[in-house]
């Protein structure tokens, strides 16, 4: 026996006073109505309504049950519409700051035909990590070694004017003499790293490829401001370190980065197995969002990429795995 639906029908019949108009009341049949309260006094041991020639009346014991069937049945009610404002309640991801709202609004109206909504918090990598280790947000984007990742964006160098040729960190090293062949002189100028790539699997290859290639150490700008960088590219002739798709966002000219050759890679990293589930079927507009493409499909719960995320090892979190679960 439902011990809810029969407290409710209890109700129902004592509050009207008939079991045929409590029936209709609680949208069953009368006989359902009268085996759901036969039911509940045999659980209680006792009976709870006596039968009157205009309906039925409460018996001492049913006036003693009523006050808490009808607790029962509110808190009943009040679970339901919980449960109905819980799955109404949109699901929060952080993403990277880079991604076009356009891109967003895509994977957000692919949700919606889903049922589900989507609250987006978008941030730098380490704040990513941060939201998710402190149950800010239910999942997020993060950055992890393309080797590891579930996405990748291939990274190149965007300037205010149109590159001939791919980049090379060479390029800008200082030097007296013109690059042969070369149009646009590049030697001196610096390379601005985005907030987005300051993470040590990239940050930390550029500086020492930049060390190798003779660069001084001021040309590798790490920028905390997206403007602040690009004002650098516009003003100064800089270069930004950035994918093809920021670049198109920002108007300017981009050509591949290939000594050396880097890519973000990033992975979804959620709280729980059900929410990694709820994004599984939008790999594919993940990467539009990110600017780059599938490495693979999101991975299930299970499968053997998917490690714990633990908020007391903020360090193996930010490197990341195929689908992680923070814990």
């Amino acid at each position: 026996m439902d011990l809810v639906d029969a407290c409710r029908t209890f109700t129902a019949v004592s509050e009207l006073g008939s079991m045929t108009l409590g029936a209709a009341a609680a949208g069953i049949p009368q006989p359902v109505a009268s085996r759901r309260i036969a039911g509940l006094e045999k659980q209680l041991g006792a009976r709870l309504l006596e039968r009157t020639g205009r309906g039925v009346s409460l018996t001492p014991f049913g006036r003693d049950m009523l006050v808490p069937a009808s607790r029962l049945v509110e808190l009943a009610d009040e679970m339901l519409l919980g449960a109905d404002r819980a799955k109404l309640r949109p699901v929060s991801l952080a993403v990277p700051m880079n991604c076009s709202t356009r891109n967003l609004a895509v994977l957000a109206a692919s949700m919606k035909d889903r049922g589900l909504r989507v609250d987006f918090h978008p941030g730098a990598p380490g704040r990513r990590v941060d939201e998710l280790a402190g149950r800010r947000v239910r999942a997020s984007l993060q950055t992890v070694p393309v080797d590891e990742g579930t996405w990748a964006v291939p990274l190149g160098c965007a300037h205010r004017s149109q590159l001939m040729a791919p980049v090379r960190i060479a390029d800008l090293r200082r030097s007296r003499a013109r690059v042969p062949g070369y149009p646009l002189e590049l030697a001196g100028r610096c390379l601005r790293v985005s907030s987005e790539d300051n993470v040590p699997h990239i940050r930390d290859r550029i500086r020492r490829s930049a060390e190798t290639a003779g660069l001084l150490p001021y040309q590798v700008i790490v920028d905390t401001s997206g403007p602040d960088a690009v004002a650098g590219v516009l003003s100064d002739g800089d270069l930004l370190l950035c994918s093809e798709a920021e670049a198109a966002d920002l108007d300017l000219p981009w050509v591949p980065l290939i000594d050396p050759v880097i890519s973000r890679g990033y992975t979804l990293t959620a709280g729980s197995d059900e929410d990694i589930a709820l994004f599984a079927d939008f790999a594919e507009e993940f990467a539009d969002c990110l600017g780059g493409s599938s490495l693979a499909g999101l991975r299930q719960p299970g499968s053997a990429a998917v490690r714990t995320h633990t908020t007391t090892n903020r360090a193996a979190s930010a490197r990341g795995s195929g689908i992680g679960r923070s814990t």
